[in-house]
């Protein structure tokens, strides 16, 4: 016994020695007693320092709602240290279900992952690093993505530089959730103590009980085509996800910046409205800055046209003559010479414009009342500075507002300042509109946690700042937990998600359908195309359509036929949008059918035209002729004549982007942007001319990578088997370049 006693000793010991060689420089702090789950707080040494009550009181607290939390503090001095940590943790049981990154953490700016985006698309050898990167922390949490090291940013040793590789994974599938606790250096007050003032209201936000039953929605000027039909037919899916805000009146607040010419004044309100649990802005952005009202503002009293202008009275009404006239001198004091000359002459010759308005003195003398009009359209981090934000939970469906590896930024200034946010997400870069921002919004509503949310449906661009594991629910909901147990820990097991498939809840089928796919049965496109065409649920349709979409079959072509005519605008601009996407002529009809009937759906309308770019334009024209000559509009030969010239320019147009690529004596860099072109532009009826130059051993091998990156995003394309088989024969080559086979090698994973 005694031998066996000092073996277990110097097993014991060596674990020890084991574990300081694993963490070096870096202290563990385990999770105190047994839990289903484990959740890691990573902090720098710096700020451990600074706020190390309050972060172990945050310890604490999650602990106490069975949540085990394990602490990492330690100094990195670059990120795949950090990363080789993490790896080492999440091995360990319980399952390590999510992750928050405290202070100053490595940031990681990725590149050769733009697929993974949902808009953003910038020439990475064209444009300097610092603008052609994503800040993501996908690096982080999706632990089977492989990553190069490009290089240590100049000026912030805290960013680094990392590119996929084209071994890799080619796309996201996080193993656990994260946010960051990073605050604004430039708010004025010490990071540290701004940590320590957050953290203190996360504490108390936990002990409190708190279902979700209060949300306010913007959309600001310019987002989806400023289409009304899209902002209404919102309300319909969001009523069935979170059905509490809609008990009373005072539950839920739909605005639109066309109620006043300085909406911000408005949401200045709204956001520090007590007992808000939700706020979501649909906008446009910036890392400084929401777009609100957009240059021209909607008048609201026709009859008031020259008010003089006082900033403290911004939501007094205003002339649509004055906004205008402010906006356009604001615009052209920004410009200078020539552009300024042609600005001015377009002003006077198309829209009755005096010399006058542009005199030198008049211009001085308004300087000041233009420049606060300019300012009182949008929010800007100095406004937010001033506002106690209320909301517990905000979203930024906006391009760059979660931008953390800036000094200052939206989401930042919204968690970090004074109030009761707990959390926010937002984007590092730009971001399409046309992605469903609120896939699985429901989650919130039945207490599961704010990360597992977002998890669901993460983008390299997509980021939680704050608290990613508050939750709104009743304290110690008994379904809450179990909701929350089930996502940590049987996320992979079909049995645990068939009961929620067939529940009569809106929110449990819409998960059940997202987990479900990530474990198909063979009947399960067949189960998805039931669902849409018989479910009554806005949400329960487009998850089913959303997964359809990936899946490309005869039930996938199906679903989006029917789709372009579903009662849900979202699920008809999908639809719109991924017909050009699949190249099916099956398409051509109805797609044309919205472009000429559905002015009321300017999103939809707008993708479908676009859409029909991409299929055989004699049919297009064809098409048209036929629906409007059977129509009764009473302009029919106008309006054959404006779209089928239309489309038959597009048709010249890219007859001439085929042939320059195509063409060896052309310059390069016109081919190289002809190529690039694709990516944005599937254009299927191609693809037969474009295979052989991607086999054509004598061309440029540059361009011929490039035109195997672009052949890529055909991953959707009716000509998918034909590609991806192209793609192997060229792999195969035995005498290919090494960038070429890498880009070959991506785009046949990718596909």
């Amino acid at each position: 016994m005694m031998k066996r006693k000092y073996i277990i000793i110097a097993l014991l010991l060596i674990a020890i020695v084991f574990d300081i060689n694993v963490y070096a420089k870096s202290e563990v702090i385990p999770a105190k007693g047994k839990f289903e789950s484990r959740f890691l707080i990573v902090v720098d040494t710096e700020s451990f320092s600074a706020a190390k009550a309050e972060i172990l009181d945050y310890k604490s607290v999650l602990e106490s709602e069975g949540l085990g939390a394990v602490v990492l503090v330690g100094e990195w001095s670059n990120p795949e240290i950090l990363r080789s940590e993490i790896k080492d943790l999440f091995s360990q049981k319980p399952v390590m279900e999510g992750a928050v990154f405290i202070g100053k953490i490595p940031i990681v700016r990725v590149q050769n992952f733009q697929h993974s985006t949902t808009a953003f698309k910038m020439d990475e050898e064209k444009f300097p690093i610092e603008e052609s990167s994503v800040t993501s922390d996908r690096y982080y949490d999706d632990l089977d993505l492989e990553f190069e090291f490009i290089q240590q940013d100049a000026k912030n040793p805290l960013i680094f530089y990392y590119r996929i590789k084209e071994s890799s994974p080619q796309i996201i599938m996080s193993d656990f959730y994260s946010a960051r606790m990073t605050p604004p250096s430039d708010m004025g007050i010490e990071p540290g103590l701004l940590l320590k003032r957050y953290l203190k209201k996360v504490v108390a936000a936990h002990k409190e009980s708190n279902p979700l039953d209060q949300l306010v929605i913007f959309n600001g000027h310019g987002y989806n085509s400023d289409c009304l039909t899209a902002w209404q037919n919102e309300q319909f899916a969001i009523k069935e996800q979170i059905p509490l805000a809609f008990k009373t009146s005072k539950g839920n607040g739909f605005y639109n910046f066309r109620q006043t010419p300085f909406m911000k004044y408005k949401l200045y309100e709204k956001l520090q409205q007590s007992g808000t649990d939700l706020f979501i802005f649909h906008e446009h952005g910036d890392f400084h800055i929401q777009y609100i009202n957009g240059d021209y503002p909607a008048p609201n009293d026709l009859e008031i046209t020259n008010p003089v202008f006082d900033k403290n009275k911004a939501s007094d009404k205003i002339g649509p003559m004055s906004a205008m006239a402010a906006s356009l001198r604001h615009s052209y004091r920004k410009y200078k010479g020539e552009r300024a000359a042609k600005f001015k002459k377009e002003l006077i010759e198309e829209y009755g414009f005096t010399e006058d308005f542009f005199n030198k003195s008049t211009l001085d003398s308004l300087r000041v009342q233009d420049s606060t009009f300019a300012a009182d359209i949008n929010i800007s981090l100095s406004d937010l500075r001033k506002i106690r934000m209320q909301p517990r939970f905000s979203i930024f469906d906006a391009c760059y507002n979660g931008s953390f590896h800036r000094p200052g930024y939206v989401a930042g200034y919204h968690v970090f300042g004074e109030g009761n946010t707990i959390a926010a997400q937002g984007n590092t870069v730009n971001v399409l509109q046309d992605k469903w921002s609120l896939e699985l919004l429901g989650l919130l509503a039945e207490g599961a946690r704010i990360g597992f949310w977002q998890k669901e449906f993460q983008y390299l661009e997509s980021h939680l700042i704050g608290d990613p594991t508050y939750q709104f629910a009743q304290l110690g909901s008994k379904e809450a937990k179990a909701l929350n147990t089930r996502l940590a820990t049987k996320g992979g097991e079909m049995s645990a998600w068939k009961s929620y498939l067939n529940s009569n809840k809106v929110n449990d089928q819409t998960i059940a359908i997202k987990q479900l796919s990530k474990i198909p049965s063979k009947d399960f496109s067949a189960q998805m195309l039931k669902l849409f065409r018989e479910s009554k649920h806005y949400s329960v349709r487009m998850e089913a359509l959303k997964r359809l979409l990936d899946i490309r079959d005869a039930n996938a072509i199906e679903a989006v036929r029917l789709g372009l005519d579903d009662p849900y605008e979202l699920i008809r601009r999908f639809s719109a949008r991924f017909a050009a996407y699949y190249g099916d002529n099956v398409f051509i009809a109805p797609l044309v059918n919205t472009v000429i009937f559905s002015n009321e759906s300017q999103r939809v309308q707008y993708a479908a035209q676009g859409s029909l770019q991409m299929f055989d334009i004699n049919e297009v024209v064809k098409e048209i002729e036929n629906q409007v000559n059977a129509s009764n509009l009473t302009d029919k030969q106008e309006t054959i004549k404006n779209l089928c010239e239309y489309y038959k320019g597009q048709q010249r147009a890219q007859d001439k982007s085929l042939k320059t690529i195509l063409d060896k004596s052309a310059k390069p860099e016109n081919r190289l942007f002809a190529i690039r072109s694709l990516r944005n532009y599937n254009n299927h009826k191609q693809v037969a001319s474009l295979l052989p130059m991607l086999k054509d051993t004598s061309d440029d091998p540059d361009l011929r990578a490039a035109l195997a990156e672009a052949l890529g995003w055909f991953n959707l394309s009716i000509h998918k088997d034909v590609i991806l088989n192209t793609l192997n024969d060229v792999y195969k080559e035995s005498s290919i370049s090494e960038k070429l086979k890498a880009e070959v090698l991506q785009s046949i994973k990718r596909m």
